[in-house]
C-alpha cells in the first residue's frame, strides 16, 4: 500500500470512528429513556408505568448524566435483580469473552465447512451430486438456530440416553445437554452456529463464486510459467473477497450468538441481556445493551475497514 493510500484510509478511520462515538451517545441516550420509562415497582410493591417527574427509578438507575459520567470512568453500576450488589462491568465484560469466543469459533468453522464444500463440489463433473450438494447445505442452513438447538438437545440427549441404558458407555459429565461445563456441549453449540440461520448457505455461495472468479483469471498462465501451483493463484485471488465478506458478517453472527446464548441458558452477553429484562434489571440490561451497541458498531467499522484494505477493487482508499 503506498503512502497516499495509507493517510486516506487513516483519515476515513478517523472520520468514522468520530462518526461512530457520536452514534453511540445517541444510542445510550435512547436506551437510557427506555430503561427509564419501563414499568417499575412502586414504592407500595405495584408495578407502575414509569418513574415520576425527577424521580430515581426504583432499580438504582441514576440520573443519564451521572450514568453517562460513570461509564467515562468505567463505572456501569451495580446488578440489582440478576446477580444484586455485582458490578454491572464485571458481569457484562465477562459475558462478552464468552459470546465473542463462540462467534469466533462458529465463524471459523462455517469458513472452513464452505470451503471444504466448495472443493469437493469443484472435483464433481457431474452436475447432478454437485447441486444435490448444494441443495443439502442450503437446506440445513435454512434452519434458525433456536430450532437447531432443539432438534439437536432432543435427538443428542436421546441417543446418548439410550447408550447409557444399554450399557455402550458410560454417563459423560456433561449430560444432559444443555450443559457448559464441557467442550462437547461448546462444540455442539459452535457448529449450530456455523450452521444455522444461513449463515452456511451465504458463505458457500460466496466461497464458490470467488473461486470460480478467481480461475478466470488473466495471469493464471504467467503464474504456472513461473512455477506457481494453480491452486496457489487461486487461494490468493480468492482470499481479499472472502476476507471482505466475512468481516461484513461479523454483526450478522453475533445475533444468532445472542439467540444461541438464550435458547441454552448460557451465560453470555446476550443472555444476560435477557435476564435483566425478565428481572427488571435496569442497571445490568442498559449497560449489556450500550456493550451490544458498541460491539455492532466496532464490528461494522471493521468490516468496512477489511474491506477497503483486501479488496483490490477499492484500493484501500475512502471514497
Amino acid at each position: 500500500m503506498t503512502p497516499r493510500p495509507a493517510l486516506s484510509l487513516a483519515w476515513w478511520t478517523l472520520r468514522q470512528t468520530a462518526g461512530a462515538l457520536l452514534v453511540l451517545l445517541g444510542t445510550s441516550a435512547v436506551l437510557y429513556a427506555v430503561a427509564r420509562l419501563a414499568p417499575h415497582a412502586g414504592p407500595d410493591g405495584r408495578v407502575v408505568a414509569a418513574a415520576p417527574a425527577g424521580a430515581r427509578p426504583a432499580e438504582g438507575l441514576p440520573s443519564y448524566s451521572e450514568w453517562l459520567a460513570g461509564v467515562v470512568r468505567g463505572d456501569l453500576g451495580r446488578s440489582t435483580a440478576v446477580q444484586q450488589g455485582r458490578p454491572v462491568s464485571d458481569l457484562v465484560f465477562a459475558g462478552l469473552r464468552r459470546s465473542l469466543g463462540l462467534a469466533a469459533a462458529g465463524l471459523a468453522l462455517s469458513s472452513l465447512l464452505s470451503a471444504g464444500l466448495t472443493l469437493i463440489r469443484s472435483r464433481w463433473s457431474d452436475p447432478g451430486p454437485a447441486s444435490a450438494l448444494s441443495a443439502a447445505a442450503h437446506l440445513v442452513s435454512a434452519l434458525p438456530v433456536f430450532l437447531l438447538v432443539y432438534l439437536t438437545t432432543l435427538a443428542g440427549n436421546r441417543l446418548v440416553g439410550a447408550g447409557i441404558r444399554a450399557d455402550w458407555w458410560d454417563r459423560p459429565g456433561w449430560f444432559p445437554f444443555p450443559s457448559r461445563d464441557d467442550w462437547v456441549p461448546w462444540i455442539a453449540a459452535a457448529l449450530i452456529l456455523a450452521v444455522g440461520d444461513g449463515l452456511l448457505a451465504d458463505l458457500f455461495r460466496r466461497t464458490q463464486a470467488e473461486w470460480r472468479a478467481a480461475r478466470a483469471v488473466e495471469h493464471r498462465a504467467g503464474a504456472r510459467l513461473l512455477g506457481i501451483p494453480d491452486w496457489e493463484v487461486r487461494v490468493r485471488e480468492a482470499l481479499p473477497g472472502l476476507a471482505a465478506h466475512l468481516s461484513r458478517r461479523v454483526s450478522f453472527v453475533l445475533g444468532s450468538t445472542v439467540i444461541l446464548e438464550a435458547a441454552l441458558g448460557w451465560p453470555g452477553l446476550g443472555y444476560l441481556a435477557w435476564r435483566a429484562a425478565a428481572q427488571r434489571d435496569l442497571p445490568l440490561l442498559l449497560g449489556a445493551a450500550v456493550l451490544m451497541a458498541v460491539v455492532v458498531r466496532t464490528a461494522g467499522l471493521l468490516a468496512e475497514l477489511v474491506r477497503r484494505w483486501a479488496d483490490p477493487r477499492t484500493g484501500g482508499e475512502a471514497p
